[in-house]
């Protein structure tokens, strides 16, 4: 079975990241039964879905209004019509 490690976050929420991959899952890449080895508490911290993202989705919105200039010739595209 595959080894993984508990970790529990501020809010409360719980994620279970792996250790290492057993022999089984590294042939067939199907996932066994998780075999917690070990507990971690970050208490500072929230799990990725509860993080302020007001930055993250910023920039994203940002970038996605950047028309890109890839009409140069703008002329050429209306006159093949």
């Amino acid at each position: 079975m595959c080894d993984y490690t508990k970790v529990e976050y501020a809010c409360g929420h719980l994620r279970y990241t792996v250790r290492a991959w057993c022999l089984k899952y590294q042939e067939t890449h199907k996932r066994c039964p998780a075999n917690v080895v070990a507990i971690e508490y970050r208490l500072d911290e929230k799990c990725g879905d509860c993080r302020d993202t007001t930055n993250r989705l910023y920039t994203l919105k940002k970038k996605a209004s950047v028309i890109p200039n890839s009409k140069k010739d703008g002329a050429s595209a209306s006159s093949s019509k």
